[in-house]
């Protein structure tokens, strides 16, 4: 219940602006990042990943589902756990009392958002909560992750298939729009404490693919992550 009690307070609604931002294409954004080097990453905290996750059940009128994304939550940990070894990662940083929760969750959003519309990274500071949490468990660098997406109810997508071929038909094949059946953005930054500032940032985003797929998401993060801690295929 922590993204709906979130967005309940947040009038600007960041993660709806990253939703739209991200379901107009599939592809993996090109990395940003500061002069830090990843074979300095040698050690690295991650915190809980968040998602947003809607669901499509009329028209084309997407509602945010707790279940679906609290399920998203747990696919994410499994990856990020599969992952581990690959990109160094120490442990979880995840603060008990809910105040500092949404604190964390808003300054997560809003590193995300502010990163995703900048090709220049190297001035973008930290927040106070990220950073004093880094600090207080000893660790320079942290793993932040967003997955935001949408699927539609079965009958929902066959509903505007039969739309778009009705359309067709009435425009004798001038005009046909397919609908996108789902859609899966993966955002993930790593923090610098020391450096007060953000290391490496980098989003993918892919339609028709399901945001509640682990395999999807591990794909996600496998291609984010080429040409920093591994070689591009």
């Amino acid at each position: 219940m922590l993204w709906a009690t979130i967005l309940n307070r947040m009038k600007n609604n960041l993660l709806f602006l990253l939703l739209i931002a991200t379901i107009t294409a599939c592809t993996t954004t090109q990395p940003l990042t500061s002069s830090v080097k990843p074979k300095e990453v040698m050690e690295m905290a991650y915190f809980k990943p968040y998602s947003y996750i809607s669901l499509i059940e009329k028209g084309n009128k997407a509602k945010y589902n707790d279940s679906l994304s609290s399920f998203c939550n747990e696919l994410q940990l499994k990856v990020i756990n599969k992952l581990s070894e690959r990109i160094h990662l120490s442990e979880e940083i995840n603060p008990i009392d809910t105040t500092t929760q949404h604190k964390l969750a808003r300054e997560i959003l809003y590193l995300c958002l502010i990163a995703d519309r900048q090709r220049n990274i190297k001035n973008l500071k930290i927040t106070p909560v990220i950073d004093s949490l880094l600090e207080l468990n000893n660790k320079r660098f942290g793993l932040l992750t967003i997955n935001t997406g949408f699927t539609r109810g079965s009958r929902n997508y066959g509903n505007q298939i039969a739309k778009g071929v009705g359309i067709a038909i009435l425009t004798l094949g001038m005009y046909y729009q397919a609908p996108i059946k789902s859609n899966s953005t993966i955002y993930s930054m790593i923090v610098d404490s020391k450096e007060n500032n953000i290391a490496f940032f980098r989003k993918n985003t892919i339609n028709d693919k399901e945001p509640i797929d682990e395999n999807v998401i591990n794909s996600q993060m496998q291609k984010i992550f080429e040409g920093y801690f591994w070689t591009e295929k």
